[in-house]
């Protein structure tokens, strides 16, 4: 710890600016910072690109007419993030704190401080809160898509009938067989996804039905399945299960000080909340980008004086 203490003491700290998260907006906040002369640190404990990877086909973000996969997007992001030289650490972060108008952030690998911190760390699933996971079958749960895209002629279950859900549907299908278990009465997603799937044999769609509980017999995956009047009426064997139920703003991070008074700190102009971390339903890739480009400047205006 001390040989860690002395290289943040020796670190130069004029408006040193931090950035978490290296997903769309995390990326693009770098890159503009790096056009006006301004050197972010950024950290990721993932992969760069962030939940971008999970993206059957990105259709509305300009410059690709036939869309584009969330991979193939994330490839491009990456090559244009590790050319621009921006410091990089895939680390995860212990703690933030902020103490004498300094950010003080905390990884298993080092302390580094900055005046000025930008929070592009996205989201993080919802779970199920009456659905059991036991921990022998825990491998064969996940909340993303990316984990499975190279299994081939699996059968995997989907719970959720929202964007995400249909999504990771399209996806999964095109080398499995899915079934989406939806509790609701309706579809939830775009009605673009929808009508996607409903053209795909290999994706079967199921309302009023959800999961009361998961075992395991053999190899596979048993579900148990309650009908609308909470009666169990079958039971589903499945090689993988994703839970798609939703997703909420990733802050575990902070300390409990600084996740109290986020106002009181941000209207210094000293942190800026991007991205999916703070827009809610509205999680675009488009509008993260945008996201970014807008704190960077923000950020160049404000460390100027103007």
């Amino acid at each position: 710890m001390t040989s860690i203490l002395n290289s943040m003491n020796t670190r130069t700290k004029d408006n040193r600016i931090a950035i978490i998260g290296a997903g769309p907006a995390g990326i693009a906040t770098a890159i503009q910072l790096k056009r006006y002369h301004i050197d972010p640190i950024i950290f990721e404990q993932g992969e760069i690109g962030g939940l971008l990877k999970n993206a059957n086909l990105v259709e509305n973000y300009p410059g690709f007419p036939a869309g584009i996969t969330g991979t193939a997007l994330v490839k491009l992001f990456s090559k244009q993030f590790n050319d621009s030289g921006i410091e990089y650490y895939n680390e995860k972060l212990l703690s933030v704190r902020y103490e004498n108008e300094t950010f003080f952030l905390t990884s298993s690998e080092r302390i580094v401080q900055a005046d000025i911190l930008v929070l592009a760390t996205g989201t993080k699933p919802k779970t199920i809160a009456n659905l059991q996971i036991p921990d022998d079958i825990s491998s064969r749960v996940t909340y993303e898509v990316y984990p499975l895209i190279n299994e081939k002629n699996m059968s995997i279950a989907i719970i959720g009938g929202g964007d995400a859900a249909f999504d990771y549907a399209l996806n999964l299908s095109k080398q499995n067989d899915v079934i989406i278990l939806h509790r609701g009465n309706e579809a939830r997603c775009l009605p673009l996804l929808l009508e996607r799937s409903r053209m795909v044999e290999r994706i079967i769609y199921r309302q009023n039905i959800e999961v009361s509980e998961i075992s395991i017999v053999g190899h596979r995956l048993n579900l148990s399945l309650r009908s609308e009047n909470k009666e169990i009426t079958e039971f589903l064997g499945a090689d993988y299960l994703v839970i798609a139920v939703g997703r909420k703003p990733n802050l575990d991070y902070l300390d409990g000080e600084l996740r109290n008074n986020l106002e009181s700190v941000i209207i210094k102009n000293v942190l800026y909340l991007i991205g999916d971390v703070t827009n809610d339903i509205y999680r675009q890739t488009a509008i993260c980008v945008g996201d970014g480009v807008m704190t960077a400047m923000k950020i160049y205006r404000h460390i100027n004086g103007k």
